[in-house]
């Protein structure tokens, strides 16, 4: 019997303790004994059972003492004993437990054995845990980590399922009915607890991720909440946990549904959700450093227990509800809101909801509009997505749509990516689950709905007549008589009012018009006042009302009643009501078809609105923005949004994206929209194809085409467009299928254009066709019929002149010319087509000159007898004009690609031919005749890849080409056999076709030469505007073809530009001295400097011009970078924002070509601070503002600082000190700069006085003492007191007016050196030497310079700046180890080689 009673401890040494009445540990075995006396405990187990506990527990206790300082093997034998114990203790209990009542000395000792066995159960547990604990923490320590741990852990002998194998007796054992062992039956708490501390520290290690593991400790856990009353202490626990623990969020929640649905507890999910609110009340409070992971922990578990519960937890939501106002946690925010989205998806959804449901619905709906809104970027994400999820399951009610509709276009200008992409995905599907209609087509719609909007008018005038007009009239007759008699009698009392109370209302209104027809007016009154009592409210309107308003009131009634015709007079009463009701059923069904035509249109209007900043979108530099707007326009191009078309057509651009995934997206998008039909039939899926396609031709434009095409090739390469679906495009070219227009025409010949460019045999198998009705159909038939010969040169075959091909494009361009209304591109497209694929092109334009000057001959003989004094016609001589300037481009073309590459093509054979014989000769020679082969073919190939394609190019090669051939002269002779020869030949045919060009084509008595005196009387003289813009036009074509020409024309040319007033005129010849530049550029050099004087021009179209054209030869170094440049940065602030976009982008593109800007930045500071220039201070900040931006090197901010204090000294007005003090003033500072500025001090030091330069300066001061180094800060300082003592000694010298005279002569000579001329001379020939140019044609030599000579000039040039030498940046301040001048001199001198 047991005379004692085990109290549970809270700390094991409690146990050491002696307490009367109560257990104690007498003895704690020592550790070298533990073995021996285990096995004692083992042997009395097998005698007495679970009993042998009272006698032994000293021995397991000492297991807990010592701890980790046990060897595994001890621990692990120990516990093995408790486990045994345990097991059997369940089955002992079972047979006590069953009797009904218990003997106090049996339920003590039973308790005391139940205690003492899962207390050590328990704490041994814990030991295990520990020990395991430090062992890992030593192997970490020591650098031992790998595959072994599982090994390990089975060593120790406390892995995964041997944890689970002693939580499932930790189960067995809670399943006896324990409180009986109690008096009264309730188990103590520190009981409960002791069984519940495994549980959660299993929680708290990753094992609980394993189910086994976790269903066990939460079935421990529910028979705790259910038979020992642990809900409280669980939740609280539970909930620490959650906030500690991240990987215990999914867990926790599946226990939480397990003992939900297993045990019944309905209400632990709830009291969960209150608990974690007071938490995190608690943790805002303490504002620790956890809180955030806290919230998120929370957070992350509330969202996944509402998917797992959201019946349980639709009410409990409303304790969270005040979180949504807090700003503290957006986490918990999303949380919050996501737990509403969950609950609304599942339980308030449909019809059948009920008032408080309803309400809720609202209520959460409210909450998730409200935060569309949120501060937080992530939150107002991932409410929109919210959102796409309830519409996607149609939980958003109609009434609501709007709203949230409108709220989601506005998400579309966020500054968020992520939200403007969450955005455009729920208006897709918006789109793709609207109530409304498969077709959206705004147009339709609002048809639709006026029409409906007309038939519910007329039924409303059915139901409710509008007064008669005649009863009207006669109304206003007998108005004044019927006041009369209400006023007079108004105040009688009389009892001769009829006995009207069984009379129907039908008939009292009867009664009132026969009455005020009979002229009984009193009558008419008394009755109206009766049948007032039969609406009990109408007396109430005029119970206050004076007795003048009283009288209108019933005159009112009156007249309406009077006016209003009697419908029922025709029929029976039955009949009426049918008819009424009839008509009303007819009534709410308009009303209802109308309200739904008025949402379709009002989200089809919505979604058209939304469409442009979608469009916008389609260019950010977001990738999701793109694709979302991408997968968007797709889904509204099956919706037939009409203003989406536009979109549609912009995506084609994305095709030439740098990025993959976006030209993949594209071309997904387009084949889906354009490919893809559910029709199975081949010529039923053929129409389709081609029926998309030409709908998508309307809608694109130049450039899109040109896109398009790509597309295009694509499809036919893969076969997406097939033989059936060209067919079809022949058809609808053709007009053979019923319902094709014109337009549908164009479009398919279009369509036939592109696909011939990748499949030439579409145009050579209809030859017949093109010639039969392309080329002698409408102007735009014709045009883009010989637009589709053009394939025809890929396949490499070139027809004779007399083939009827040439016949039928000659006679279609006389036709042309003499009848119809447009030519040029026709015209164009018919001498291009010649020249691509005939063999002999100039003998058929010859005959196409010939042929318009006759007609032209013609015609002037026609129009007058008189030949001499007969009118030109004007519109045949500008076609005539064009053609000419057309056929001599072409001419250029087919002689500089076309006849060099065939006569590349035919030396080429004529060395293989060679190549062979040597190698036949050869073949007994030497021992590896194939590799020697093989060499040369390799060579000759690599000398045939680096020859240019054109003669003009091959041409400007030749002298680098014939300077390496002297250099190879040692080599062997088969060498300078195979390839040097190859190189020469090539050689000479480009300096045969350049002589062709020269001599042949426009100049001297060739052809085309006859006419330039013709082109030059038509520019002199006072022509049409039409025809001047295309004599100019042929002009500079000539002028391409022929340097003799180009230096004949070239004055002309830039008078024109100078001085003409047609804007066409001046943006062509714009356009063409590019071209010039680009052929000629030693002889358009002299000429450059005219053309940065249109940039100031007052003709838009001239000043883009202008921009786009110099900024290309700038940046492709075909015009010297030189002080002129600073014309180029006045268009930083131009007046048109293109103008402006379109130069800043020129000067961001020249700062990434090395030193480039940095060297002209003084020309451009002292060019725009000239006060002759007088450009306004506000307009010179905005472009040095952005110029200096992008110098980005420290060296070079370092120079220009120095730079910028030396032209300090040589400027004179107080403008100019205020634009360099503020250019110094945009830079960023560091130690080395501030130097400079220090020690340039004396340059500038006599400017501060001036407001500006010193506001300038303290915002060099104030941004560079923001920086963190303490050395800046002591240079800041420093600079700060030397400016402040420059200020004291102004001051003292200002107090004597002599020393104030002698000072100020002694400025005037150091202000304005008169020797500063003398000193120019030398830096100028420097200058001339170190500048860079692609134009010069100085030999290399006199660029380089010897690096001693270099440092010399450095040193002289700080001591000798001028304010207008635009090119010393090249020479001044950087080391000789910086390549900032060497680069553009090798530039310089690889141009001069061309």
């Amino acid at each position: 019997m047991s005379h004692f009673e085990f109290a549970i401890p809270l700390q094991k040494d409690e146990l050491l303790e002696s307490h009367a009445g109560q257990y104690h540990v007498e003895d704690v075995v020592q550790p070298r004994l533990m073995l021996s006396k285990l096995q004692d405990g083992a042997r009395a187990y097998n005698s007495v059972g679970v009993d042998y506990i009272l006698e032994h527990f000293d021995t397991y206790f000492s297991i807990i003492v010592h701890g980790v300082k046990l060897e595994w093997n001890v621990i692990n034998k120990g516990f093995d004993h408790i486990i045994r114990a345990a097991k059997n203790l369940c089955s002992h209990l079972e047979l006590i437990l069953q009797e009904q009542e218990l003997d106090v000395d049996v339920r003590v000792k039973n308790l005391n054995i139940t205690k003492m066995i899962m207390y050590l159960f328990t704490q041994i547990m814990k030991t295990k845990d520990t020990k395991l604990a430090a062992d890992n923490s030593t192997k970490l320590t020591l650098g031992k980590k790998g595959k072994k741990a599982t090994e390990e852990e089975e060593l120790c002998g406390w892995t995964e399922s041997d944890k689970q194998a002693a939580m499932l007796t930790l189960y067995l054992v809670t399943q006896q009915p324990l409180s009986r062992l109690w008096d009264p039956p309730l188990a103590e708490d520190n009981f409960v607890s002791m069984i519940a501390d495994p549980c959660y520290k299993a929680l708290e290690e990753q094992m609980i991720k394993n189910k086994a593991i976790r269903d066990t400790v939460f079935q421990v856990l529910g028979v705790l909440i259910k038979k020992y009353n642990h809900g409280t202490s669980c939740l609280i626990k539970l909930v620490q946990i959650l906030q500690m623990v991240e990987h215990a969020v999914s867990p926790i929640c599946a226990g939480v549904v397990q003992l939900t649905k297993e045990f019944g507890l309905g209400t632990f999910g709830p009291q969960m959700v209150r608990e974690i609110a007071e938490a995190l009340a608690s943790t805002e409070e303490e504002t620790t450093g956890t809180e955030q992971s806290a919230a998120r922990n929370c957070g992350a578990f509330l969202l996944e227990l509402t998917k797992e519960l959201p019946k349980e937890m639709a009410n409990a939501i409303a304790t969270l509800q005040p979180y949504l106002e807090s700003d503290e946690s957006y986490t918990l925010r999303i949380s919050v809101l996501g737990m509403m989205c969950e609950v609304l998806s599942v339980e308030l959804r449909g019809e059948g909801l009920s008032d408080a449901q309803r309400i809720q619905r609202d209520d959460f709906l409210d909450d998730l509009y409200e935060h569309i809104h949120d501060l937080s970027a992530y939150v107002r994400h991932k409410v929109l997505q919210f959102w796409c999820r309830l519409q996607r399951e149609n939980c958003v009610p109609v009434n609501r749509q709007r709203t949230v509709l409108e709220r989601a276009i506005g998400r579309l200008k966020d500054k968020a990516a992520l939200v403007r992409k969450a955005a455009i995905q729920l208006l897709k599907i918006f789109l793709e689950c609207n109530p409304f209609s498969a077709q959206l087509k705004l147009d339709i719609l609002e048809e639709q709905l006026q029409t409906e909007q007309k038939i519910l008018g007329d039924l409303q005038k059915k139901l409710n007549p509008g007064p008669d007009p005649e009863l009207v009239k006669k109304w206003t007759e007998i108005e004044d008589d019927v006041t009369k008699a209400i006023k007079k009698n108004i105040d009688v009392l009389t009892q001769d009012e009829p006995d009207l109370s069984q009379a129907s209302l039908d008939n009292l209104y009867e009664a009132i018009r026969k009455h005020l027809r009979e002229k009984n007016y009193f009558k008419a009154y008394l009755i109206v006042k009766h049948t007032e009592r039969q609406y009990p409210d109408a007396k109430l309107l005029r119970c206050d009302m004076e007795k003048s308003d009283q009288i209108n009131y019933f005159v009112a009634l009156l007249g309406n009643i009077f006016v209003i015709p009697d419908v029922r007079t025709s029929a029976t009463l039955t009949q009426q009501c049918d008819n009424e009701l009839a008509l009303h059923k007819r009534l709410e069904e308009k009303e209802s078809i109308v309200a739904f035509l008025q949402e379709s249109v009002h989200f089809s209007r919505m979604v058209s609105e939304a469409v442009p900043m979608i469009n916008s979108l389609l260019m950010s530099k977001q990738a999701g923005d793109v694709n979302e707007a991408i997968d968007f326009f797709t889904t509204a191009h099956h919706f037939n949004i009409e203003s989406a078309k536009m979109g549609v057509a912009n995506m084609l651009m994305l095709v030439w994206s740098p990025d993959q995934d976006k030209r993949e997206a594209v071309e997904r998008a387009y084949r889906e929209m354009y490919l893809e039909c559910d029709n199975k039939a081949e010529r039923a899926r053929a129409f389709i194809i081609a029926k998309n396609l030409t709908s998508l031709m309307l809608h694109i434009d130049c450039g899109s085409a040109l896109a398009l095409e790509h597309l295009v090739d694509k499809w036919v390469e893969k076969g997406d467009i097939n033989p059936a679906v060209i067919q079809v495009l022949w058809e609808m070219f053709l007009k053979k299928i019923d319902g094709t227009t014109d337009t549908d025409s164009y479009a398919a010949i279009s369509l036939l254009v592109m696909i011939a460019k990748a499949k030439p045999s579409v145009t050579l198998a209809n030859l017949e066709v093109i010639q039969a009705h392309g080329l002698t159909g409408d102007y735009n038939t014709r045009k883009l019929s010989a637009q589709l010969l053009l394939p025809l040169v890929k396949k490499s075959q070139r027809y004779p002149a007399d083939h009827s091909i040439f016949t039928s494009l000659f006679d279609s361009l006389m036709e042309a010319f003499s009848k119809l209304n447009d030519f040029a591109s026709f015209a164009s497209n018919v001498i291009d087509a010649v020249y691509a694929i005939c063999d002999t092109p100039e003998i058929i334009c010859s005959k196409i000159l010939a042929e318009m000057y006759r007609r032209i001959e013609e015609m002037m003989v026609k129009n007058c007898d008189n030949e001499e004094e007969a009118a030109y016609p004007t519109e045949l001589l500008t076609r005539f004009v064009f053609t000419l300037g057309h056929v001599a481009l072409q001419q250029l073309i087919y002689l500089d690609i076309s006849v060099y590459s065939e006569l590349r093509r035919r030396n080429q054979v004529r060395e293989e031919r060679k190549a062979e014989e040597k190698r036949k000769k050869k073949a007994g020679t030497f021992a590896t005749p194939a590799r020697r082969g093989r060499v040369d073919d390799l060579r000759r190939q690599t000398l045939m890849n680096v020859s240019n394609a054109s003669a003009s190019s091959r041409a400007q090669r030749s002298a680098s080409v014939a300077s390496n051939k002297g250099a190879s002269t040692n080599t062997t002779m088969t060498e300078e056999e195979a390839g040097l020869e190859g190189a020469a030949a090539d050689d000479a045919d480009a300096e045969y076709v350049r002589g062709v060009c020269e001599r042949d084509v426009t100049a001297g008595d060739a052809a085309l030469a006859r006419y330039r005196p013709l082109l030059a009387a038509l520019l002199g003289a006072a022509a049409p505007p039409a025809l001047h813009a295309a004599a100019a036009l042929a002009l500079t074509r000539f002028m391409l073809v022929s340097s003799s020409v180009c230096e004949d024309g070239l004055q002309l040319m830039i008078t024109l530009l100078k001085r003409s007033k047609n804007v066409s005129l001046r943006t062509n010849l714009t356009i063409a001295f590019a071209d010039l530049t680009l052929r000629f550029p030693n002889l358009t050099q002299p000429w450059t400097h005219h053309i940065y004087h249109i940039l100031s021009d007052e003709e838009l179209e001239v000043r883009q011009c202008a921009v786009k054209m110099l900024s290309f030869l700038v940046l492709h170094e075909m015009v010297r970078v030189k002080g002129q440049i600073a014309d180029m940065a006045l268009c930083c602030a131009d007046a048109d924002a293109k103008v402006a976009s379109m130069t800043r982008l020129f000067f961001k593109q020249l700062s990434q070509k090395g030193n480039a800007l940095y060297n002209v930045m003084p020309d451009i500071i002292s060019r725009l601070s000239d006060p002759d220039l007088n450009v306004p201070e506000e307009q010179y900040r905005i472009i040095m503002k952005y110029i200096t931006s992008l110098i980005q090197k420290d060296r070079q901010m370092e120079a220009l600082v120095e730079k910028l204090c030396q032209r300090f000294k040589l400027s004179t007005e107080e403008r100019q000190w205020r634009d360099l003090a503020y250019c110094l003033s945009l830079f960023t500072y560091n130690e080395r700069s501030l130097r400079k500025l220090i020690e340039n001090l004396d340059c500038y030091k006599d400017k501060l006085y001036c407001q500006g330069v010193m506001e300038s300066f303290n915002t060099i001061m104030n941004n560079a003492s923001k920086m963190a180094k303490n050395d800046i800060k002591a240079l800041v300082t420093e600079l700060g007191d030397k400016i402040e003592e420059g200020f004291a000694v102004r001051a003292e010298e200002g107090n004597c007016e002599g020393t104030t005279e002698g000072s100020g002569d002694t400025d005037k000579k150091a202000t304005g050196p008169r020797a500063t001329p003398r000193r120019r001379a030398a830096p100028r020939r420097n200058r001339r030497r170190s500048s860079s140019s692609a134009d010069e044609n100085e030999p290399p030599s006199n660029v380089e310079t010897p690096v001693s000579t270099r440092k010399s000039n450095r040193k002289a040039a700080n001591k000798q700046k001028i304010v207008n030498d635009s090119e010393d940046s090249d020479d001044d301040d950087f080391q000789d180890k910086e390549e900032v001048f060497k680069k553009p001199v090798r530039k310089a001198t690889r141009r001069r080689k061309l």
